[in-house]
């Protein structure tokens, strides 16, 4: 379907051109989409000049000439030229964009520099002393980078915190509100994700760490936690956004957690719906897999920070008088390095040298690592490529959620295993491993033959609003006093939904990392494709890998897995470039 689409689009846009341009046009329209397809936000006329695409067409000229003939075409426009709008632009570094795409990176791009442009909002003796009463000064000669990040985001309007899982993000977020809040008391702020899940995690966690954290304790009741859609009001019939530029959102603090699925237009129109004296917080790792939509922003704003090379000069200077640290400063840094702060320092996996080490060894782009922790024999890493031992290591929780009697018991056991793949289809998709689990459940007495079996877990896949279930959400059906229906969790509960009103859903014994980022669960099964192919790349291992809490086993082919992990496929755009661009100028 998408290629008809991408052939459809280039041959209407051909038709508009210039007749010795036509196929030019339409091919280059065609490698556009299958690229946007792919993930990337643009093309690099440079990488594809004098080169075929593989449907056997001829190669596509010089990057100055096609840029010229694509110029003279009639619909492509350079992005620096006031002209009417057109459906292709070029920029100034040659890259290809479809108009939609380069207003949304170019609007993200403005909204960060404004922001990165503001002066420093807290005196760093007031930042001291609010950090000394609240217990988290570190002691002298010691480095604390949550502790750096907290000062990142309450001296600037935007900020980044990155780190991979168990560095204590989350943690870092709790502690940042309790400053903000004691430093304003009457802070309103607003707690998001880019799904349902992830949402509910957040406050979750930060209700847990917000006993040792008075102001955030106090705070928490009236502070909602929800998608990200549905904070900038999403109105599905519409398509549009009751916030953007007209209509900005009332909150002093937004903070978005698992941001690498942020995509460049979604987070433009959070920048338009944020008014600028408000503070955006951005976390996640940047090691996960990217979002469903062309543009990976988080990775962007990383490369472009680079952080693992130290700070800007600036943040440094601010810790140094408010904390006492000296944070490694990096030689000739874009201004975006002053509001990136990596979290370096695990806090999870002691307990867990399997998982903890083949997602340490993946950050560091270490393939061999990876593999020798992978070979270890670590009690919560398990190596099994037959797809059957695999099943069979997951079957006694698989059984035992089977078989759960009462809702809340159900509602537990939901948590505790999944079986995560790379797609929905073919031998190791999502669809046949969940026809493989239910052929489990009946060889031991589960009848899983009817539509609504008891204990069969659903993810929806739609939002719907009358009902309050969000595309993303996990039910289990159960069977209770002579009924049965779909449990959901609430805080504190769960709550039932009728077979009659569930929206479109599907099994999820198992599911893909996708659908699963954002949640966690004891044990995970990551089945992995047995051919090579474009899912073969490392953000997906690593991603379905440290979705496990305890255990997970990786069912892959030993030959396919060793180039999987040194796949990391980059996804063309002009964000990093544009942010870097004055570190790169003055280092030169």
């Amino acid at each position: 379907m998408t290629v008809w689409l991408g052939d459809e689009l280039g041959a209407l846009l051909g038709d508009h051109a210039a007749a010795a341009d036509r196929d030019l046009v339409r091919r280059t329209v065609q490698l556009l989409f299958r690229e946007r397809e792919a993930g990337h936000v643009c093309v690099r006329l440079a990488d594809w000049q004098d080169r075929a695409p593989d449907d056997g067409a001829p190669p596509f000229p010089a990057a100055a000439t096609w840029t010229e003939r694509l110029l003279a075409s009639g619909i492509c426009d350079a992005g620096d030229r006031p002209r009417a709008p057109r459906p292709l632009v070029l920029d100034g570094d040659g890259r290809l964009y479809f108009l939609r795409h380069f207003r949304d990176e170019r609007a993200v791009l403005a909204h960060l520099q404004a922001r990165l442009a503001g002066p420093p909002r807290v005196a760093p003796a007031r930042l001291r002393a609010v950090l000394q009463e609240l217990g988290m000064l570190p002691p002298a000669g010691t480095v604390d980078w949550q502790v750096a990040a907290v000062a990142a985001a309450v001296q600037r309007s935007f900020v980044v915190l990155t780190g991979g899982p168990g560095t204590g993000k989350t943690t870092t977020v709790a502690r940042l509100l309790a400053v903000l809040l004691r430093l304003e008391p009457g802070l309103t702020i607003a707690l998001c994700a880019p799904t349902g899940k992830a949402a509910a995690r957040l406050g979750e966690a930060l209700h847990a760490r917000a006993k040792d954290q008075p102001h955030l304790a106090a705070a928490l009741p009236s502070i909602q936690t929800r998608t990200l859609h549905r904070l900038l009001g999403y109105l599905p019939l519409d398509d549009e956004f009751r916030f953007g530029e007209h209509r900005q959102l009332p909150h002093d603090v937004v903070v978005v957690d698992e941001a690498s699925m942020l995509d460049p237009a979604l987070l433009a129109q959070l920048g338009a719906a944020l008014r600028p004296a408000a503070r955006l917080v951005l976390v996640g790792d940047r090691d996960q897999l990217a979002a469903v939509a062309a543009g990976q922003v988080l990775g962007d704003l990383c490369r472009a920070a680079r952080p693992e090379r130290g700070v800007g000069p600036a943040l440094a200077a601010c810790v140094q008088q408010a904390t006492g640290m000296a944070l490694p400063v990096q030689p000739h840094p874009p201004p975006i390095a002053d509001a990136v702060v990596a979290l370096r320092e695990n806090h999870r996996f002691a307990s867990q040298p399997g998982i903890g080490g083949f997602a340490q060894a993946l950050a560091a782009r270490d393939v061999a690592a990876a593999l020798t922790v992978l070979a270890a024999g670590h009690d919560d890493l398990v190596s099994e490529p037959d797809a059957d031992a695999a099943l069979q290591s997951l079957a006694p929780a698989l059984l035992a959620a089977a078989a759960a009697a009462t809702p809340p018991e159900a509602l537990q056991h939901l948590w505790r295993c999944r079986v995560l793949c790379a797609t929905r289809h073919g031998p190791m998709g999502a669809i046949a491993w969940n026809r493989r689990i239910e052929a489990l459940l009946r060889q031991h007495g589960h009848r899983s033959d009817e539509p609504f079996y008891r204990g069969r877990p659903i993810l929806v896949t739609v939002n719907d609003h009358q009902n309050r279930i969000w595309n993303g959400d996990l039910g289990v059906v159960v069977e209770h006093d002579d009924r049965r229906f779909v449990a959901f969790e609430t805080e504190g509960g769960w709550r039932e939904v009728s077979l009659l009103r569930l929206p479109a859903h599907e099994t999820a014994w198992a599911m893909t990392v996708h659908k699963a980022q954002g949640s966690e669960f004891d044990q995970v099964l990551l089945a992995m494709p047995d051919m090579p192919g474009p899912l073969w790349q490392a953000p997906l291992l690593y991603t379905g890998i440290t979705r496990a809490r305890r255990r997970a086993v990786l069912c892959a082919d030993p030959t396919l897995l060793r180039a999987g992990l040194g796949n990391w496929p980059p996804r063309s755009s002009g964000l990093a470039a544009a942010l870097a661009a004055r570190g790169e100028a003055d280092g030169s």
